[in-house]
């Protein structure tokens, strides 16, 4: 490939000029450990694997820092399809809180965007003006029901004054089509005091649930 070819773009001129970049160990890698250029050539694969719809969008804030309560039940599939369904629909990175510490692993995952599940790196993300997916406790007897949500896991949310908006997620593990449903902001009671994070948790955690039943099927045989 020619560079003039790659400047108009011809087909595969630009991936040939990632995978170069890539070989040679020019790639961008952001403080968080995010690869925008991996994700790029991961979305094909992921779009064979999910087909999602996304309702009510336009609620995603366009900038700035935002903490994205969602369900989850088994668990695998709902990260990877919460941060694919808000980059096709806004075009910005959503980072999964829950990452393991691990060699490996940890740095694989972070390569996609998930982080430590860490007040400080939170903070900091929220911060930095990035999307964070911050998942409720799994409840692996019922797809009706949104799990519980620790409440310190919303420490960093108060401290930057960051939105917290409830996410309900629809779909089967081994499917290939999945909802995700986007409600309001839930802001803090007016009364701030040491049971503010406590009533936050169970507001979003409310909210989430109600998106969820309303979002939900007649009949889970679909």
């Amino acid at each position: 490939m020619t560079l003039d070819a790659i400047r108009r773009g011809v087909p595969g001129a630009t991936s040939a000029a990632h995978l170069g970049r890539r070989l040679r160990g020019r790639n961008e890698i952001d403080e968080w450990g995010l690869d925008p250029e991996l994700v790029s050539f991961a979305d094909p694969v992921l779009a064979l694997r999910w087909d999602i719809e996304v309702r009510g969008a336009e609620r995603l804030p366009s900038v700035g820092g935002a903490v994205l309560v969602f369900n989850r039940r088994f668990g695998l599939s709902e990260p990877w399809v919460l941060a694919r369904g808000v980059r096709q629909a806004t075009g910005r990175f959503v980072r999964t809180v829950g990452v393991p510490d691990i060699a490996g692993l940890g740095p694989f995952l972070r390569r996609f965007g998930g982080v430590l599940d860490r007040t400080d790196e939170i903070a900091g993300l929220l911060r930095a003006g990035q999307l964070v997916g911050l998942a409720t406790e799994r409840d692996v007897r019922s797809r009706e029901r949104v799990g519980t949500l620790e409440v310190q896991r919303l420490d960093a949310a108060l401290a930057t004054g960051s939105p917290v908006v409830p996410v309900a997620l629809v779909g089967r593990e081994l499917g290939r089509q999945w909802t995700i449903v986007v409600g309001d902001p839930v802001h803090p009671r007016a009364s701030a005091g040491p049971l503010a994070a406590l009533e936050l948790a169970e507001d979003v955690r409310q909210a989430d649930q109600a998106l969820l039943e309303d979002a939900l099927p007649s009949s889970w045989w679909f």
